[in-house]
């Protein structure tokens, strides 16, 4: 189903609102205030506390699934390409370090979503779905369990981007940079 122009306004609000100020902070009237409407807007689109956390997290990973297959469709006919697979990693990275509130308020609904079954019914497909990237990645290149090379490749790249999240922006590229090879590399270790 397709977002309408004034969903996709309120969820986005609720992401900066998240980011600002974590789930506690989000409220229909927070909301609203954010994306600069009137108040009740957002309940007349998201009815309860649950609608908005689900459709913020459907939202929030629609825009990374989208991300992530730009970069397994440039990564993929370099499976066995280190460099070019830390490239294309490593520039997905960056690109979501230059919205931190989306990769911020993704780490907040990934949390909540461990606490909550109906956000987990939403957030663990779009994880899955990056995980079955990777070990594809992982299984063209060749190497033994994929599965448990991806599902481990991925919790780090997520200790990557949790780490440079916290870090001064100045310094996020040069830690992504110098991080994501060595991530890539244990992926490609034979053994």
């Amino acid at each position: 189903m397709a977002e309408s122009p004034r969903r996709r306004q309120l969820l986005d609000a609720a992401l900066h609102v998240i980011a600002d100020d974590g789930l506690r902070g989000l409220t229909h009237r927070a909301v609203d205030a954010r994306a600069g409407l009137p108040e009740g807007t957002c309940s007349a689109y998201l009815r309860t506390r649950l609608a908005l956390l689900v459709g913020l997290t459907e939202h929030v990973g629609g825009m990374l699934a989208h991300d992530v297959d730009a970069m397994a469709s440039q990564a993929a006919p370099h499976a066995e390409d280190l460099g070019a697979i830390s490239a294309a990693v490593t520039d997905l990275l960056l690109h979501w370090l230059h919205r931190p509130e989306l990769v911020r308020t993704q780490a907040e609904l990934a949390l909540e979503a461990a606490r909550r079954p109906e956000l987990m019914d939403v957030f663990d497909p779009w994880r899955q779905g990056l995980v079955r990237v990777v070990e594809e990645l992982v299984r063209c290149a060749g190497r033994d369990d994929p599965a448990l090379r991806a599902a481990v490749g991925v919790a780090a790249i997520e200790g990557v981007l949790a780490t440079a999240i916290r870090m001064p922006s100045a310094r996020r590229p040069a830690f992504v940079r110098a991080a994501v090879p060595l991530v890539v590399r244990g992926l490609h270790v034979t053994g």
